[in-house]
């Protein structure tokens, strides 16, 4: 009934003609395809008008069931239709029937291009993600049926972005990678001689064979593409390579940092990867030379912070290779990325930049966080210091002070959607976090303490242009504009003379953080500008293997970031942070506070000072007893850090006997010896409850 009274409708408003060239321009028929102007060209590389009468038959035979009949997934099927068709324009008087049977008689031709998928493209990754939105609002029938949507991503960003991702995976490769000699063959493995080596494939096989690089056949200098070894020339030292229907021959002088030889390296049915030097169209020929996939991977996202629009993301260096997305799908250890929510929590809590932080020794049970050059303890420098050089002791401290349960409060209020495990060293990063949250998280701190959802998509209308989606602005207040322009301060000083000093070569103002996780599995960096945040992420897919022990965010994920936002940046008008705001009374009441009970700390610890000194005796080393609510739980993981440090085994261990105790900042006179301090009295200030498990924040005190 429905239908019916649609019918009426549309027969009302159109004729017949301009009802048929909708229907005609609108039907999905398959490949991706929607109309039969956009169907010829993706399955005979052509025009409607220039269709045979065969061709035109397939197209019209598809409609009835596009996935049972499409020419590409059941080309017999296809075939039977078409010729149904056929018959059909013979009987009715559209064609003779001798011309009817002249179709019928031809094969189904598509174009060399139908018979395999289009190339990578840098837009894959994002146009994935809102793909599986669209199924998962609309339905897969409502998804296909010709929506326009219109996405959040800048083309040229995400163009450049996807070229520094993989230029700088290529960079690591060669220089960390080694030679793996990684090839595919495309014939089966065979047992022919009782070796289980691969067999030869067969003149056929590589005849026919089609790779997703080769797509149109359109090459371009300084790309990388896959080619196929069709031919080995024993005598000559030289390789045939098939690149769609161009082709290449490769040298001893052409296998790149290889340093291998052709007749040696190859097998025919190899297919690896080359890189373009030259293209001769008038020829069909390329000169090219030996590249490899690297075996890292890496990832990287760039959101709008005032409007949460994701402006680009890459997740991973060929999405045909690997279709997971590292930016979004990828739970890696942060290490010290996590560090500025611990720093939010401790500027909330009443620290300032130039609060001293101590530097001791800190344990629980076994576990003893050391810092990059394996130091277990540190001189107490101020907070802006710590943070900038990425010292592991004083963020353990802060932890320690502020407590944990503020600590994951906080990082929850940041829009951290994993829990942040309840131990010290989650201060350095032990929690897993998608690289798409972390920039969100960070994206609070120029955005004055206020988190914006991202989002891919602004909006979504039907085939007939009627709205089904439009983004709505959601926002978070993460933190104070107070303490959110203290926090930009403090991480202007990892450029400035911290853990990131190349971000400088930039000429802007950038303020950002590194991470490095232990045993240099995954390296980090995040960065913003007063607008824009952009996150790195490198490492090594599904599994905790080392990069290298060279390899830091400062080495690994800056050099991505600064190759990307290099191009980025320079079109658009340079900005400048705003200066810290003034301390609101209520973070003023804090701060007085922690000053008095650092003063408390300092006469307790001249005393004991004195005390050891009349006893001739020097204090022992430092410990601090666990916590009771730390007792009963599991030992901590390994801390992580900007660059990491080694620890001792975390096997925790307690003691009844020991009372309670935690640490808090020290402050000393110069050359004295350290001591244990205690942890100072906490205010109470009221804090409006949240929800349990949504994502809204808590009032900053």
């Amino acid at each position: 009934l429905t239908e019916w009274n649609v019918a009426l409708q549309i027969e009302r408003y159109y004729t017949k003609n301009k009802i048929m060239e909708m229907y005609v321009n609108h039907m999905f028929l398959g490949a991706g395809a929607y109309g039969f102007e956009a169907a010829a060209e993706t399955f005979f590389g052509k025009k409607v008008k220039d269709l045979t009468l065969d061709e035109a038959a397939l197209l019209a035979a598809i409609p009835k069931a596009p996935s049972q009949y499409s020419p590409t997934v059941n080309p017999q099927a296809a075939k039977e239709r078409r010729n149904l068709v056929l018959d059909l324009m013979a009987k009715h008087g559209f064609v003779s029937q001798a011309e009817s049977d002249r179709a019928k008689a031809r094969p189904i031709r598509l174009a060399d291009t139908q018979h395999n998928q289009p190339r990578s493209s840098p837009f894959d990754y994002p146009v994935e993600e809102i793909r599986q939105h669209l199924e998962d609002e609309y339905t897969t029938r409502v998804a296909q049926s010709g929506l326009k949507v219109y996405s959040t991503i800048n083309v040229a960003a995400q163009k450049e972005a996807y070229e520094a991702v993989r230029t700088g995976l290529r960079s690591y490769d060669r220089s960390h990678g080694g030679w793996r000699s990684d090839y595919i063959n495309i014939a089966a493995t065979a047992n022919n001689n009782g070796n289980g080596t691969p067999a030869t494939p067969t003149p056929q096989q590589l005849a026919n064979y089609k790779q997703p690089d080769w797509y149109g056949n359109n090459y371009e200098p300084n790309t990388y593409i896959k080619g196929l070894i069709t031919n080995i020339d024993q005598k000559k030292n030289e390789a045939t390579v098939r690149f769609g229907s161009f082709t290449a021959t490769v040298t001893a002088k052409d296998m790149g940092r290889s340093g291998r030889q052709p007749r040696t390296e190859f097998k025919v049915g190899d297919l690896t990867e080359f890189q373009v030097k030259e293209v001769n169209e008038g020829a069909r020929t390329l000169r090219v030379e030996l590249s490899q996939v690297p075996a890292v991977q890496g990832a990287l996202v760039t959101l709008n912070a005032k409007n949460g629009e994701v402006i680009a993301m890459v997740g991973g260096y060929d999405s045909y290779i690997n279709k997971f997305n590292n930016a979004t799908q990828a739970y890696r250890q942060t290490g010290s990325c996590f560090k500025p929510f611990i720093y939010t929590a401790a500027v909330e809590w009443g620290l300032t930049p130039d609060s001293i932080v101590s530097g001791a020794p800190i344990r629980r049970g076994d576990w003893q966080p050391h810092n990059y050059d394996g130091s277990l303890s540190s001189g107490d420098v101020p907070l802006k210091t710590a943070l900038a050089k990425s010292l592991n002791i004083q963020a353990v401290h802060l932890l320690d002070m502020v407590g944990i349960q503020t600590g994951s409060q906080m990082v929850r209020r940041f829009g951290i959607k994993v829990p942040m495990a309840p131990y010290l060293p989650s201060a350095l990063g032990a929690t897993e976090v998608p690289l798409i949250q972390m920039v969100s998280a960070y994206s609070a701190f120029p955005n004055k303490g206020v988190r914006v959802d991202p989002h891919l998509i602004r909006r979504v209308l039907d085939r007939d242009d009627n709205p089904l989606e439009a983004w709505e602005r959601t926002t978070y207040k993460v933190t104070s504009e107070y303490v959110a322009s203290t926090m930009v301060s403090m991480m202007r000083g990892v450029v400035e003379n911290g853990t990131a000093p190349a971000a400088k070569s930039l000429g802007v103002q950038v303020a950002g953080k590194t991470g490095t996780v232990n045993d240099h599995t995954d390296v980090w960096f995040i960065g913003y500008t007063p607008t824009y945040v952009t996150g790195v992420w490198m490492g090594y897919p599904g599994r905790k293997k080392p990069l290298g022990k060279d390899m830091t965010g400062g080495r690994g994920a800056l050099p991505i970031f600064i190759d990307f936002m290099k191009d980025f940046l320079k079109d658009k008008e340079k900005e400048t942070f705003e200066k810290p705001t003034e301390m609101p009374e209520d973070i003023k009441e804090l701060f007085r506070q922690r000053q008095r009970e650092m003063a408390e700390m300092r006469e307790e610890q001249a005393a004991r000072l004195a005390k050891y000194e009349r006893d001739d005796e020097l204090p022992a080393a430092i410990t601090t007893t666990p916590k009771l609510e730390q007792l009963t739980l599991p030992p901590p993981p390994k801390e992580m850090d900007d660059t990491p440090a080694t620890t001792t085994s975390p096997t925790a261990t307690t003691n009844p006997s020991n009372k309670p105790g935690s640490t808090a900042p020290r402050v000393e006179a110069p050359d004295l010896p350290p001591f244990a301090p205690t942890r100072p009295r906490e205010v109470e200030l009221p804090k409006k409850k949240s929800k349990k498990g949504t994502d809204e924040p808590e009032k900053a005190p």
